[in-house]
């Protein structure tokens, strides 16, 4: 092999894992500055016109975090869980006792109809690395969203999921947070 080709494909690696080290920084600091991905998904499901749910589980339990809401068309409310893209999330939902619903998972802009830890990884990867450049439409923080919705209900999928992510979204809640800790 060339020795140029073998010098630039491990200048790309070091790139790619200074990249993941910074963003995987940059993530706890956005978690600990207040971001909270559950009122980003409450301001989505609220921008779709549907109605809000009182979540059952209350702090400090994990599931505590999850958004229930209302589709006009079905019976029982959807919930929307946030959780780390490293999780097991088909756990969380037996622990809600709900096997029978319909599982989304969503993870920046792309969907899944089964958990798939890898392709999120990689998007997270993808989207950290365009994220340095300034280049990346989303904040690559390592949560996903597992989406529920009752048997015989149509697909909500239809919400924009990926506003969760966007960056000037993440950024406005952010320095939102960050005023409102500054003046208490």
């Amino acid at each position: 092999m060339n020795k140029l080709l073998v010098r630039g494909l491990c200048l790309f690696v070091l790139v790619v894992s200074l990249a993941v080290r910074v963003q995987a920084n940059q993530d706890r600091v956005a978690m600990s500055s207040g971001f909270d991905i559950a009122a980003a998904m409450t301001a989505v499901i609220r921008e779709h016109g549907y109605g809000l749910r009182e979540n059952p589980v209350k702090p400090p339990k994990l599931l505590a975090t999850a958004v229930y809401f209302q589709r006009p068309e079905c019976s029982q409310p959807s919930f929307a869980l946030p959780y780390s893209i490293s999780d097991e999330a088909q756990q969380m939902l037996t622990r809600l006792n709900k096997p029978d619903f319909q599982r989304s998972y969503f993870y920046m802009g792309r969907s899944w109809g089964e958990q798939n830890r890898v392709a999120m990884n990689l998007e997270w990867m993808k989207y950290s690395v365009l994220n340095i450049f300034g280049a990346s439409p989303y904040v690559p923080f390592k949560q996903a969203i597992l989406l529920a919705e009752p048997p015989g209900c149509a697909s909500s999928a239809d919400i924009a999921w990926q506003k969760v992510w966007d960056r000037n979204r993440v950024r406005k809640a952010m320095s939102g947070s960050s005023s409102a800790h500054a003046g208490t």
